[in-house]
């Protein structure tokens, strides 16, 4: 799904990592250049505060691996349940496309690890 596609109208992006330097970049980058708006979680805790709350997301851009806590699959079912047309994005350094298909959310997308935000903004549409 496009961002100008889909659930409202809204160019706010979610992403829970917790790598908080790759959030702060993606923030800069995809905020200047295309004027989203990116919202960095870094634990599933803020994530699962942030989405009830905000339910005009456009996208949630997930770590498979969030550290202490629960999965980035774990917080795209969640995120799914509040918004059921949301665009899911999920990355990783090591997950595999068998994990995906077992505990993904259907039609959600894969970005591997490192990537530039350019390669994140085409994922977006």
């Amino acid at each position: 799904m496009a961002i100008g596609a889909g659930y409202g109208s809204s160019r706010r992006i979610l992403v829970v990592d917790d790598d908080e330097a790759l959030c702060a970049l993606l923030a800069d980058a995809l905020g200047g250049e295309e004027n989203l708006e990116v919202i960095c979680a870094h634990t599933d805790r803020i994530a699962y505060g942030l989405i009830p709350t905000l339910p005009t997301f456009r996208a949630l851009v997930v770590d498979v691996d969030l550290g202490a806590g629960t999965t980035g699959f774990d917080v795209a079912r969640f995120a799914r349940r509040v918004i059921p047309d949301l665009l899911v994005i999920y990355v990783s350094g090591a997950t595999s496309n068998a994990s995906l298909e077992a505990f993904g959310v259907p039609d959600a997308q894969f970005l591997q690890k490192p990537f530039t935000p350019h390669e994140l903004l085409g994922r977006l549409g």
